[in-house]
């Protein structure tokens, strides 16, 4: 048993020897880690004050570059603002000749048109002008001489009047019947005017056709004949649309003038045509009478 037991003391001091030892090298381990440890602070320390003072440079780079950058904007749009100022007064310039240079044409554009008005105002007739002139001054004064032609007839017609009325008086009583055709007469009296007015004034009717001739040959283009002068008739017949005497009335008044048209009377060329020269006496004549009854 002692023998076992010192086997056995001396195991267990040799396993505590080991772990001594064990233990030796597990605190000059822990000592290296510290060493290494506080070692590693150290850099790390080191470190985060170079980041710090890193980033505390770049910081002020950054300002740095920065107020060059403002500078430089600032500078630059100095610049700019100079450069679009001389544009604009280099614009307005410009602008300001060129209103000048379109004023001086203007006033020479506007000479040039009042001189151009000038000889458009003072301009020679045209042919075409000067014939339309003409042909104007033929119609005006063939219109005219119409008129004249006219009046002058009017005027004979007139004294024809009269004259009727002398012949009336000579032919059936002294003393004149003045009146107009009354509708509501008995039928005796009316027979009795109707024989009594059945015979026409051959040589009065040949002055209106004469007349009336003369009216179409002044439409034509020719000139107008005087009438010729009046004959003595023998029997009247009234003409159309004026004052006639009447049997019943005993009057010493004279036969009253035509009557006055209600509306002026236009007198128009007759249009220069083949139909025109190819009409028939009649409706020459029926136009004549409508012409000359109108005043």
């Amino acid at each position: 048993q002692e023998r076992e037991l010192l086997g056995r003391i001396t195991e267990l001091q040799e396993e505590v020897s080991r772990r001594k030892s064990h233990i030796a090298q597990l605190d000059h381990q822990i000592h290296t880690l510290n060493e290494n440890i506080s070692t590693l602070t150290k850099e790390l320390e080191l470190k985060g004050k170079e980041v710090l003072k890193i980033r505390s440079e770049a910081n002020q780079q950054i300002r740095a570059h920065e107020q060059e950058l403002i500078k430089r904007h600032e500078r630059e749009l100095a610049e700019l603002s100079a450069v679009h100022s001389r544009e604009t007064q280099n614009m307005l310039s410009d602008f300001n000749k060129a209103q000048e240079v379109l004023k001086d044409k203007i006033s020479a554009l506007q000479i040039l048109l009042e001189g151009t008005e000038d000889k458009f105002r003072n301009r020679e007739s045209r042919p075409e002008d000067l014939q339309i002139i003409a042909e104007l001054k033929d119609m005006v004064s063939e219109r005219e001489s119409l008129v004249k032609k006219l009046v002058d007839d009017k005027k004979f017609y007139q004294l024809e009047l009269v004259n009727r009325e002398t012949s009336f008086n000579k032919v059936f009583n002294a003393s004149p019947n003045v009146g107009v055709i009354n509708p509501l007469i008995k039928q005796k009296r009316k027979n009795e005017k109707t024989a009594a007015s059945r015979f026409s004034s051959s040589p009065n009717l040949r002055a209106l056709e004469a007349a009336g001739m003369g009216v179409a040959g002044t439409g034509s283009g020719q000139l107008p004949q005087p009438p010729p002068p009046p004959a003595q008739p023998s029997r009247l017949e009234p003409i159309p649309n004026s004052p006639l005497h009447h049997l019943e009335l005993n009057s010493n008044k004279p036969l009253p003038p035509p009557t006055p048209p209600t509306e002026p009377k236009k007198f128009m060329s007759p249009p220069e045509t083949k139909d025109s020269a190819i009409d028939s006496p009649d409706a020459q004549r029926q136009e004549w009478f409508a012409q000359y009854f109108s005043f």
